[in-house]
C-alpha cells in the first residue's frame, strides 16, 4: 500500500468495506500513517491511539511499539509535548525489551525534539547520543549523520564551539561514505559554517559557505537556498569580497521575498545597506535600513530593530545629521539594554560618545565614555576567553582533519570488505530461495503425482491463493508466502492407497471418510516445522476441508473458527477442481463455476471471500500474481524441515503415522 505516494486513496481505501478484514489494530496504524501523511493530524493521532488500545488489548508488543512511535511522532507536530513524552518513552521502552535498535534510536531523536521545545538541553544531548549509540551498533550510517548533525547544532546554540566543530565534522565524513545526498550534506556545512563566523574566522566560514552553498543548491529545499545565499552574502562581505557579496545578498532577499521568509528579508536588508554604505552610496544605504526598520517593527523584532536603529544612527552621524542620529541611536541603546545585547550596547554607547564630542557636549561625551570603558571591559575579559577557546578549537580541527584522513582509508577499506561480504549472502541467500522454491515444489508435486503428473494443480491453487489474499487487504510478501504454502495444503494424499485416490466412480462411505483423513496426514506430516512456510502450510493442510456452516471435516469447525488461510485456500481448491477435468467428472465453465462458489457462499465458503474470489479469480491466469515461480519469496526461512520431511516421506514417515483406516468392504 503506497501510503506516502497518495495518502488520499489509502484512507479512502482503509475507511472501505474491504480493510475491514483487516486486524484493527493493524487497520487503524496504517489508517493513521495516511491521515499523518495527508496532514490530518487531529485525526491521525486519533486512530494511532485507537491502535495503541489494540495492540495492547491482544498483546502484539511489536506492533504496540511501533503504534506508540507514532502517537508521539504526531503528538509533537500538534505542539502536546506531554503527550509526545509519555508515548515516546512507552515506545524506548517496549523497543529495547524487544531488541528493536532502530525503532529505539527513532523513539529517541523524537524524544530529543521534545526536550528540545522543553528547553532541556542537557536531556536533549543525553537522548541524541543514546541514539547515536544505538544507530552506530546497527550500522545505520544515514541516522549517524542525522544525530551527529543535531548533536552538533545543539552544541553551536549552547556556544560549545569545540565539540560542535567535532560531531560536524565526523557527520560531514560519514556523508561521503553514501550516495550524494543534499539533504545531508547541507545543514552540516551550514552549521559549520556558521561556529566559524561565530568564532571569528571569517575567511573559513567563508570558504565553507560556498562549499554548502553548492550543495544546498542541488536539493529542493527553497528556504535554506535563501540562508544559503544570504550567510554566504554577509561572509563574502567581512573579507571584503564585495561583488560576490552584492550577488549573494540579491539574491536572498528576492528568494526570502519570494517565500514570505521575512527574517531572512531584514537580514539581507541590513548587508545590502552596509554594502551600500561601503560603496559610497549613503541613499541607497539609508533606503535599506529603513525597509529593514519597518519590517522589524511590523514583527516585533528587538534584534531586528536594534540593527538597523544602529545603522541609521551611525549614518546620519557621518552625514553630519545630529538630532537624528540621536534619536535612532538612543532607541537603540534602550532596545539592546532591554534584550542583554552587550556588543549592540557597545556600539550604541561608541556612536552617542563620538555624537556628543561633535556637539561639544564633553561631560556627556566623558559618561558615555565611563559606560563604554566598562562594556569594553567586559568584552575583554569575554574576548580573551573566546581567544582560549579558539586555540582549542584550532588545534581540534588539526585533529579531526588528521583523524578525517585515519577515517577515510579506514572506511575505504572496510567498505570494500562489505560490499565482498554483502555480495556473497545476496548469492547464497538467492541460492537458498531457489533450493526452498525446488523443494516446495517437488514435496507438492509427490503429493499429487498420482492424479496430477504435472503438478498444475498445485501450482494454480497457490496462484489463486495469493491473488485472493491480496484482494483482502494482504501485503503482497504475506500473499506471496501464503502462495507457496497452499501448494501443500494435499500433501497428505500421500498416505492414501491408490484404489481410493485413483476410484474413477463415486466413493463408498467408508471410502470416502479414509480419504478425509489426508487433511490429519498432511497436518502432521508438516507438524513441528519452525519457519512461517511450514507452520502456515500445516494449518492450511487440516482446515481447508473446513466448512462455513460446520459441516466439514477433520473438526467440523464452523465461520471464523476456521483459519483464514484456509478458508481462503478451501474457495482457490475448489474453484480449481470444477474447472479441470477429473477421472469422475468434465471440466466445468469459468461461468457454471463461479456461479457455483456464489451458491456456496455462507454454506460451504465465507461470503466475504467469495465476493472477492468472483472479482479476482477470472484474472488469475492473465495476469499472475508471482514472477518466475515465487522464486522471490522466504530468502529467511529455514526448509531444513521440509528437506527432512521430503527425504524420508515415502520411506519412513506415513508406515509411522497412526491412521486408523476403515475396514475394507471389498476383503473384509
Amino acid at each position: 500500500m503506497l501510503i506516502d505516494s497518495n495518502p488520499a486513496a489509502a484512507v479512502q481505501w482503509l475507511e472501505g468495506p474491504e480493510a475491514h478484514t483487516l486486524d484493527e489494530g493493524r487497520r487503524a496504524l496504517w489508517l493513521g500513517r495516511a491521515l499523518y501523511a495527508a496532514g490530518d493530524l487531529p485525526a491521525a493521532a486519533g486512530h494511532f491511539a485507537a491502535a495503541v488500545s489494540g495492540f495492547a488489548a491482544q498483546r502484539q508488543t511489536e506492533e504496540l511499539a511501533e503504534a506508540q512511535l507514532s502517537l508521539g511522532r504526531t503528538f509533537l507536530a500538534l505542539g502536546d509535548l506531554e503527550g509526545a513524552h509519555s508515548a515516546l518513552l512507552n515506545a524506548v521502552e517496549l523497543a529495547a525489551q524487544l531488541g528493536l535498535p532502530e525503532l529505539q534510536a527513532t523513539a529517541l531523536n523524537q524524544l530529543a525534539a521534545v526536550s528540545y521545545q522543553r528547553g532541556e538541553p542537557a536531556q536533549t544531548l543525553r537522548y541524541l547520543h543514546q541514539s547515536l549509540d544505538l544507530r552506530t551498533r546497527i550500522q545505520d550510517v544515514t541516522g549517524q549523520v542525522h544525530c551527529l548533525t543535531n548533536i552538533g547544532t545543539q552544541h553551536t546554540r549552547l556556544g560549545h564551539y569545540k565539540e560542535a566543530l567535532e560531531h560536524l565534522n565526523q557527520a560531514y565524513l560519514l556523508t561521503k561514505t553514501l550516495p550524494d545526498n543534499p539533504a545531508l550534506e547541507g545543514p552540516i556545512l551550514i552549521n559549520l559554517a556558521q561556529v566559524h563566523h561565530m568564532s571569528g574566522s571569517h575567511q573559513l566560514a567563508f570558504e565553507v559557505m560556498r562549499d554548502a552553498s553548492r550543495v544546498v543548491h542541488e536539493g529542493q529545499d527553497a528556504q535554506q537556498k535563501a540562508i544559503s545565499a544570504l550567510n554566504l552574502g554577509v561572509y563574502a562581505l567581512e573579507v571584503g569580497a564585495l561583488d560576490e557579496a552584492r550577488e549573494h545578498l540579491e539574491a536572498a532577499l528576492a528568494q526570502s521575498r519570494a517565500l514570505g521568509f521575512r527574517m531572512g528579508e531584514i537580514s539581507a536588508l541590513d548587508s545590502l545597506g552596509t554594502l551600500a554604505e561601503r560603496t559610497g552610496a549613503p541613499h541607497e544605504a539609508q533606503a535599506a535600513y529603513a525597509t529593514s526598520l519597518a519590517l522589524a517593527l511590523d514583527m516585533g523584532s528587538a534584534q531586528g530593530q536594534v540593527d538597523a536603529r544602529l545603522n541609521l544612527g551611525r549614518l546620519h552621524l557621518r552625514a553630519g545629521q545630529l538630532d537624528a542620529a540621536q534619536a535612532q541611536l538612543l532607541q537603540a541603546e534602550e532596545l539592546a539594554v532591554h534584550a542583554e545585547l552587550p556588543k549592540e550596547q557597545i556600539l550604541a554607547a561608541e556612536a552617542l560618545m563620538s555624537l556628543h564630542e561633535q556637539r561639544g557636549d564633553l561631560q556627556q561625551a566623558l559618561t558615555y565614555a565611563h559606560t563604554l570603558r566598562g562594556l569594553e571591559r567586559q568584552r575583554f575579559d569575554t574576548e580573551r576567553e573566546r581567544e582560549t577557546r579558539q586555540l582549542s578549537i584550532q588545534f581540534e580541527v588539526e585533529r579531526a582533519q588528521q583523524d578525517a584522513r585515519l577515517y577515510q582509508m579506514r572506511t575505504a577499506m572496510e567498505q570494500s570488505a562489505r560490499e565482498a561480504a554483502e555480495q556473497e549472502v545476496r548469492e547464497r541467500t538467492a541460492e537458498l530461495a531457489r533450493a526452498q522454491h525446488e523443494v516446495v515444489t517437488r514435496l507438492a508435486m509427490a503429493a499429487e503425482y498420482r492424479d496430477d503428473t504435472t503438478g498444475e494443480h498445485t501450482r494454480r491453487v497457490g496462484r489463486a491463493a495469493a491473488r485472493i489474499a491480496h484482494a483482502l487487504g494482504w501485503p503482497e510478501a504475506q500473499a506471496s508466502v501464503l502462495g507457496v504454502a497452499a501448494r501443500l495444503h494435499d500433501v497428505g494424499k500421500i498416505g492414501i492407497p491408490d484404489r481410493i485416490l485413483l476410484k474413477k466412480g463415486r466413493l463408498s462411505p467408508a471410502e470416502y471418510r479414509q480419504m478425509q483423513h489426508h487433511t490429519l496426514i498432511g497436518g502432521r506430516i508438516l507438524s513441528g516445522g519452525h519457519s512461517a512456510l511450514l507452520r502456515l502450510a500445516e494449518e492450511i493442510a487440516r482446515s481447508h476441508h473446513e466448512r462455513w456452516d460446520g459441516s466439514g471435516y477433520p473438526l467440523g469447525l464452523q465461520g471464523e473458527a476456521i483459519p483464514l488461510p484456509g478458508r481462503i485456500v478451501a474457495v482457490a481448491d475448489v474453484f480449481d477442481a470444477l474447472i479441470q477435468s477429473r477421472p469422475y467428472k468434465a471440466a466445468w465453465t469459468l461461468e457454471q463455476a463461479l456461479q457455483e462458489l456464489e451458491a456456496q457462499a455462507g454454506r460451504q465458503f465465507d461470503p466475504q471471500i467469495v465476493a472477492v474470489a468472483l472479482r479476482v479469480l477470472p484474472q488469475v491466469d492473465a495476469a499472475p500474481f508471482f514472477n518466475a515461480d515465487h522464486e522471490l519469496l522466504l530468502a529467511e526461512e529455514d526448509v531444513s524441515p521440509v528437506l527432512g520431511v521430503f527425504e524420508q516421506l515415502l520411506a519412513e514417515r506415513i508406515a509411522r503415522l497412526p491412521i486408523h483406516h476403515e475396514p475394507d468392504p471389498e476383503t473384509d
